[in-house]
């Protein structure tokens, strides 16, 4: 119920905003609330289960896809719900490609891009939801109106500052509380619209169907739909990935498989919207990893469970008036937290080690200038018109392509990457130490940083060889090995066609060993040498493919 309340509110807030910018009816407006709320609790279900290529098996939250605010209402308004269903189908074809080839674009979806779409969907959503709900009623004292939402931000900051965990853990709810009680006396708080609303009620207004006249409205807008796709994917590869690290009490390395299965789970979600003619809304919410810190339980159970109270609650007006009369100002006190620290867990995707000084100046510059220029999408706007106008005026498309930009940037050295083809067996051992040896000498390595580089090589090679899977341990697997020098390191990347043979994540058994915990000895070993010798270790699975990149100093 904690996470459902603040959810449920969100996301009908969210359509209603859309649907009301775009002109749209009242029986419009039923239809969209009652099928996104249909949709993005079949999403939280369907997350939280588990098959070979879809469902994340863990518990994320769905809700409306923030990057798609402004189109949709373009869209609308231009040619009506079918023309939005249209769009929204035609461009969510792109996402199931982009899913299939995650693994080759892992160098443009970093961390960094990901963690800076996170924070820049922080920072822009709160404005967007004070300036449209925090609207003064005529002939009422702006104070007065705004007096709830004060007392509810002051409750919720001092018990996130102050309260003991089990406060904490009620924030949410507490913070809210506090704002009807506020908000009651002074006559914020629409008890008669309660009173009023039916009981069960469903909507009016029919599908809408898919316009298929392709005519000049869907040309015009499908390049801006298309593109405005390719920031949401980010965003969800973005917010999958913070949900995994928030998932786990101890440290454990991102599956990028579970990853996989929760975008096509995503672009489902996004294609059935369309489909049905809503506004996409089964989009993951890297809040859930506020939610999960909060309640302490990341369960997929609970995700479960949140998808049939969403479900449930559709055809239920009554419960649905008493979330719509809560004040304006009190739902965004709720959401300044929310979001507050939904962007410092950007952060911590961008900077694992932000706390400890060891700030990479590649991330720094990325995310500096990503954050500076997106937060300055505003002023672009105002030097374009139409359709443009939207884009260059959208913080997270600005931003997340400044971000995508400097990555491919900082990626140009990579033409210079050697590369070395072997079967993954312990016979390829004297190859790969060759490669390794060749790299070392023709970059004038000192001998200790050129016998570092080879037993990284080779451990790694071992480890791989270790985790295998014994019933497809025979079959031949193709390992290529680049590397790319930098300054006065080099990265060692080691690609293998796995088909999920392989089974346990080195970098997840690094961290186990961070944690004291006990390993088999030849592993142990192996893990030990890579920690002791490298300075980095990533470890990557994808469906069919196992990516480990190391960085290994000369000295």
């Amino acid at each position: 119920m904690q996470v459902f309340i603040p959810n449920t509110i969100g996301l009908i807030m969210l359509v209603a905003l859309v649907v009301r910018a775009a002109g749209e009816s009242d029986a419009y407006l039923s239809w969209a609330t009652f099928t996104a709320l249909a949709v993005s609790g079949a999403g939280m279900i369907l997350h939280a289960l588990r098959f070979r290529h879809l469902g994340s098996g863990r518990l994320i939250v769905s809700n409306f896809n923030i990057p798609f605010l402004a189109v949709c209402a373009l869209a609308i308004e231009a040619g009506g719900p079918s023309l939005l269903a249209s769009l929204i189908v035609a461009s969510t074809l792109a996402q199931f490609v982009l899913t299939l080839r995650l693994a080759a674009l892992r160098r443009v979806f970093t961390s960094t891009v990901s963690g800076v779409v996170v924070m820049l969907v922080a920072v822009s959503a709160v404005p967007y939801i004070i300036s449209s709900t925090v609207v003064v009623p005529e002939g009422v004292s702006s104070t007065l109106f705004l007096a709830p939402g004060l007392v509810a931000l002051i409750v919720g900051v001092a018990i996130s500052l102050h309260g003991t965990p089990l406060w904490r853990m009620w924030v949410l709810p507490v913070t809210g509380a506090a704002g009807i009680v506020a908000a009651a006396p002074l006559g914020f708080y629409d008890i008669d619209a309660i009173i009023d609303a039916p009981w069960v009620s469903l909507p009016g207004f029919g599908w809408p169907g898919l316009d298929l006249s392709f005519d000049t409205d869907f040309w015009a807008l499908l390049p801006v739909f298309v593109f405005v796709n390719l920031t949401a994917f980010m965003k969800a590869v973005g917010d999958l990935s913070v949900i995994h690290r928030a998932s786990y009490r101890k440290p454990e390395a991102t599956d990028y498989r579970a990853v996989q299965r929760g975008l096509n789970t995503y672009g489902l979600g996004t294609l059935l919207s369309g489909l049905l003619g809503t506004v996409p809304v089964a989009a993951p919410w890297a809040v859930t990893a506020v939610y999960i810190g909060f309640t302490g339980i990341a369960a997929k159970r609970v995700g479960i469970y949140l998808g049939l109270l969403t479900l449930a609650v559709a055809p239920f007006s009554k419960f649905l008036a008493v979330l719509i009369a809560i004040p304006g100002p009190v739902v965004s006190a709720v959401y300044i937290i929310i979001f507050g620290l939904l962007f410092v867990e950007g952060a911590k995707t961008v900077f694992g080690s932000l706390f400890t000084g060891q700030v990479d100046q590649k991330k720094s510059t990325i995310t500096g200038i990503s954050m500076v220029l997106g937060l300055s999408a505003g002023i672009f706007s105002g030097l374009t018109e139409g359709i443009t106008s939207q884009l260059v005026g959208n913080t997270i498309v600005v931003g997340g392509l400044a971000a995508i930009g400097m990555t491919l940037l900082n990626e140009l050295p990579s033409f210079r990457t050697k590369r070395l083809q072997v079967d993954l067996s312990e016979t390829s051992l004297p190859a790969v130490d060759n490669f390794l040896s060749q790299f070392a000498d023709s970059h004038s390595w000192t001998e200790k940083g050129k016998a570092r580089l080879r037993l990284v090589g080779e451990e790694v090679l071992l480890s791989l060889l270790e985790e295998e899977n014994d019933e497809q341990a025979e079959q031949k697997r193709r390992l290529v090995a680049t590397i790319r020098p930098e300054s006065s390191s080099a990265e060692l990347e080691i690609v293998v066609a796995s088909d999920d043979a392989i089974q346990g994540n080195i970098e997840s058994r690094m961290m186990y060993l961070d944690e004291g915990q006990a390993l088999e000895d030849d592993q142990g070993m192996s893990i030990r040498i890579l920690r002791k010798y490298a300075s980095s270790v990533h470890h990557r699975q994808y469906y069919g493919v196992d990516i480990i990149t190391c960085r290994v100093m000369d000295e």
